[in-house]
């Protein structure tokens, strides 16, 4: 049993630090925060670092080697014998023995005939060099350039190239049952992207079939070196080595000292010339160039951790395939990329994935396993009673395994079939109207009741702003400033306090004689999403209706939001708190979903999602309007003079179209276009979700907001440009207090369309590799003397809690006082005794004399109301917590209950404006319990 011991080592081994280094790689050129998006530098800095590692293993190796291996052992005469020698544990001598044994005639002799020249062995290893580079580089190239379904069927292509190269040129059989598990184990990985399949190009896949190839070359070639060092070392006594004796060459190699010094020299060369061939290439792809112009992140630590990490599990890899080709067979050494594959889908896609994609995941991960235990046991031949009894049982679960197998593929291949980009995508919904009711009162439960007797008070904010009301973001932004001497907290209080007090300081209403407001420009100049070719007067608004949104005196602005999949109460908690707040004729809501890998995902929403069909009516209204969003081919941008400094940076394109650098083309009107790369499609949702807010700001104008982003106030006066001096606003949230200068947090942001700074943001995003985290684009304005254009909003206008999460030395805090973000759904908090440590307002009696007992027993036991959650503040950051509900007199319970009672009728909003349009249905708060 020693040999499937040892093997099934290094198949542990080779499969947990290829998925570990597959997962990182991913990270490192696609989907990190501080990604480095060159995947020819990639490699070789992998490869120095590889070789670094092998050295140093070699010489760790050659201190301890003679205290573990015997010298040379004495071989037995007969070749059948020999092989039964090296298989065999208990015929085998011990070390002891065989150091007693060894003749240093024979040791000699066998060092005479096989030491060569460097120059030799360097000839040797080249054409290994030369794949492994092709697979090491192309690998990288691929997994950051193409869709990750494109890469997956390029890396599972090498499984059938194996087995049909070990059949022709090995000439090894493998039984119809190991055959059988490695079909269907691929099968079920290729159905498993079948949810991804519009993203598939054919062309791509014959341009990746090099990489196929060489992942299915590299195990070939190592063993058939290591036969020929086999061959070599027992050559002296005519004893030829057949080639199905993989046990034979692993013993020869790796536990003789001869051997192992072959073996690691061997090693020593791969990664050195494999560097030696990497570095023209990567001078003549003119990555080192792009690094120097577009990669603002050489000096954060976490890159270069991760790109250390990355070269070291690249040569624990190596190392792991180069003696698992020679332990086992070249087959099983590919083989292994199914069940590694597998797991990267499951890391990166996991959540796209339906019940289905898992089980055909979970069906190749048995059969991998299978393929690899019966390859185990055709290689073992001498075996116990208990072992053929185990392998029986094997045999018999891989034979239902294959055939439950086979069934269930059957089923899905009758059930879904491939589309190769030829997917139609329709927008156009086909369900009927939505019926439109008035709000109704009469269901009101005792807590609304309860909550509309007691002191609560809904219209805290006064009368809603004039429509043209601006906000001085300067201002805000001097007065909420962290101070040097603050504790991060008090800036928020502090700021907090302003906000809610001083309103006549930071809002303005132009003078309507003067022509300066908002409403004096026309519609096409301001970002307008209607058709007015002039705003309609104040005297000629119109008030929303139940089946009418109305007419703006103003600019329409929209307020984007990017969702995936079916809507959750969360979706419903946003969309209503927009309701609530919002000046509604003069606002859109868009909400973009993700269609690339749904193209039907609009239709579903408004026809078929039980949540979101509460606002039908609303859509039909023209409150909210559904958008699919696809991942443009390019965008227009605001011409800017573009230097040229080669010739070769600028040519002609098709359709007298000119190439510019940075993905740029030029038509012939002057127009110049942004070229995105359709396989961004395949990005992670965060990495969509980051990507869509500057390309949607960029067309549209208006802000975008997260889902987990809770609207308080109306954001209409920060939204709207300042006539006088004709600037635009842009700005974001905080990152966290005290934050580096360009720390943004894009959960809110404000771009206006078209501009020099949203073309700006949107040329830096995609030369980066696409790379739009916040944070990234924050250090390139940064250090390209921008960032004072998208103005940094402190943490209490959008996200007042994140900086009580962090204090210290200091009793202030913000009201209500809470220390995580669960703390809104929960009942008791867990600060409780320090919640209201910092309110100093009027407590709320509850009704004592009530007659009504379900009613005194449904007051809240708190002054938890609407107007005590961070008053002042216009938006609340929930930072995810997607798997939470909120518990009874929560603050989320409170705020949902607000909004029902205005939309039920009895009950007004913040700013003491009662309901008018069509009814929407409550909460359903029984899938909360």
């Amino acid at each position: 049993m020693g040999y499937p011991i040892f093997t099934g080592l290094l198949v542990i081994g080779a499969l947990s630090a290829e998925s570990g280094l597959l997962v990182l790689n991913r990270v490192v050129l696609a989907a990190g925060v501080n990604k480095f998006p060159y995947p020819v530098t990639t490699s070789l800095i992998q490869c120095l670092i590889t070789s670094f590692l092998v050295v140093g293993a070699d010489r760790l190796l050659r201190t301890v080697l003679p205290f573990f291996i015997p010298k040379e052992p004495v071989l037995p005469p007969d070749v059948d014998q020999e092989v039964l020698y090296l298989k065999d544990d208990n015929t085998r001598p011990s070390y002891a023995d065989l150091l007693r044994s060894s003749s240093p005639q024979h040791i000699s002799s066998w060092k005479t005939g096989l030491n060569r020249s460097s120059w030799e062995v360097t000839w040797k290893v080249l054409p290994i060099a030369i794949v492994y580079l092709t697979k090491l580089g192309l690998g990288n190239v691929f997994l950051a350039r193409l869709p990750l379904p494109t890469y997956v069927l390029l890396r599972v292509a090498a499984i059938p190239l194996s087995i049909v190269s070990n059949a022709v040129f090995w000439g090894d059989p493998y039984s119809v049952l190991a055959l059988s598990s490695a079909f269907f184990a691929i099968s079920s990985l290729v159905l498993a992207t079948i949810p991804f399949a519009e993203h598939i190009a054919m062309g791509h896949l014959f341009l990746g079939l090099p990489l196929s190839i060489a992942d299915a070359l590299f195990p070939f070639l190592i063993t058939k070196m290591y036969h020929d060092l086999c061959q070599k070392i027992i050559s002296q006594r005519e004893s030829p080595v057949r080639h199905e004796d993989h046990h034979l060459a692993t013993v020869v190699v790796l536990r003789t000292q001869l051997g192992s010094r072959s073996f690691w020299s061997a090693m020593r060369q791969l990664p050195l010339l494999s560097t030696a061939l990497l570095v023209p290439i990567v001078f003549m792809s003119g990555e080192l160039r792009s690094i120097q112009q577009n990669c603002y992140v050489l000096d954060v630590s976490t890159l270069w951790h991760l790109l250390t990490a990355s070269g070291v599990l690249n040569g624990v890899v190596l190392i792991f395939i180069w003696l698992l080709a020679i332990a086992t067979s070249p087959v099983t050494t590919t083989f292994l990329v199914a069940a590694i594959i597998a797991f990267l889908l499951a890391v990166i896609t996991y959540s796209r994935f339906t019940v289905y994609g898992w089980v055909d995941l979970v069906i190749c991960w048995l059969l991998s396993l299978c393929f690899i235990l019966l390859q185990m046991k055709e290689g073992a031949i001498s075996a116990t009673a208990t072992t053929r009894s185990i392998y029986t049982v094997l045999r018999n679960l891989t034979v239902l395994a294959v055939l439950s197998a086979c069934i269930y593929n059957i089923t899905r291949l009758s059930q879904e079939t491939f589309s190769f980009r030829t997917v139609e995508v329709s927008s156009v919904a086909t369900c009927e109207p939505a019926a439109y009711s008035s709000p109704n009162t009469s269901s009101l439960n005792s807590t609304e009741i309860a909550e509309m007797i007691s002191a609560t008070k809904d219209n805290y904010l006064g009368a809603r702003p004039h429509v043209d009301t601006m906000a001085n973001l300067s201002l805000i932004v001097e007065r909420c400033s962290d101070a040097p001497s603050g504790r991060g907290v008090d800036d928020v209080v502090r700021c907090l306090s302003y906000l809610s007090n001083a309103q006549l300081g930071y809002f303005s209403l132009p003078d309507s004689s003067a022509g300066t407001r908002a409403s004096d420009e026309q519609s096409q100049d301001s970002g307008n999403v209607d058709a007015f070719s002039r705003y309609v007067t104040l005297s000629s608004a119109i008030a929303a209706s139940a089946t009418s949104i109305g007419k703006c005196t103003g600019p329409v602005l929209p307020y984007h939001v990017y969702w995936t999949g079916p809507a959750s109460w969360r979706v419903e908690l946003f969309i209503k708190a927009y309701l609530y707040t919002q000046n509604l004729p003069c606002s859109r809501l868009w909400l973009w979903l993700e269609s690339d890998l749904d193209p039907n995902a609009v239709n579903k929403m408004l026809c078929e999602d039980p949540v979101f069909s509460k606002f039908r009516p609303l859509v039909d209204r023209g409150d909210i309007v559904l958008k699919p969003w696809n991942f443009p081919l390019r965008l227009p941008l605001v011409k800017e003079k573009t230097s040229i400094s080669n010739a070769l940076e600028a040519h002609s394109g098709s359709a007298n179209e000119t190439v510019l650098p940075d993905a740029t083309v030029e038509d012939a009107t002057g127009q110049q276009w942004l070229v995105l790369n359709p396989t961004h499609t395949a990005f992670s949702p965060v990495q969509v979700s980051d990507a869509v807010r500057f390309i949607v700001l960029h067309l549209h104008g208006g802000v975008y907001l997260d889902m987990d982003v809770l609207i308080l106030r109306d954001m209409r006066p920060l939204l709207l440009p300042d006539p006088t001096s004709g600037h635009q606003h842009a700005f974001a949230e905080q990152w966290v207090e005290r934050c580096n200068p360009g720390e943004y947090n894009t959960a809110v942001i404000s771009l206006p369309a078209n501009s020099s700074l949203s073309s700006y943001l949107l040329r830096g995003g995609v030369r980066m590799g696409m790379n739009f985290h916040p944070k990234v684009i924050g250090r390139m304005m940064w250090r390209d003397g921008r960032n004072d254009e998208l103005k940094m909003l402190h943490n209490a206008v959008f996200d007042p809690l994140v900086t009580n999460l962090r204090r210290q030395g200091t009793t202030t805090c913000t009201v209500p006082c809470h220390k995580n973000f669960k703390s809104a759904f929960m009942s008791t908090v867990e600060e409780a005794p320090n919640e209201w440590s910092n309110y100093r307002g009027e407590t709320f009696a509850a009704i004592g004399d009530s007659h009504n007992t379900d009613i005194a027993e449904a007051l809240p036991s708190t002054n938890r109301t609407l107007e005590n959650f961070f008053r002042g503040s216009f938006a609340y950051h929930i930072h995810n917590q997607w798997r939470k509900f909120p518990e009874p007199s929560s603050w989320m319970d409170v705020i949902t209950r607000a909004q029902d009672g205005f939309f039920s009728g009895p009950r007004t909003n913040v700013y003491g404006e009662t309901w008018a349009g069509p009814a929407v249905e409550r909460y359903d708060r029984d899938l909360w319990l």
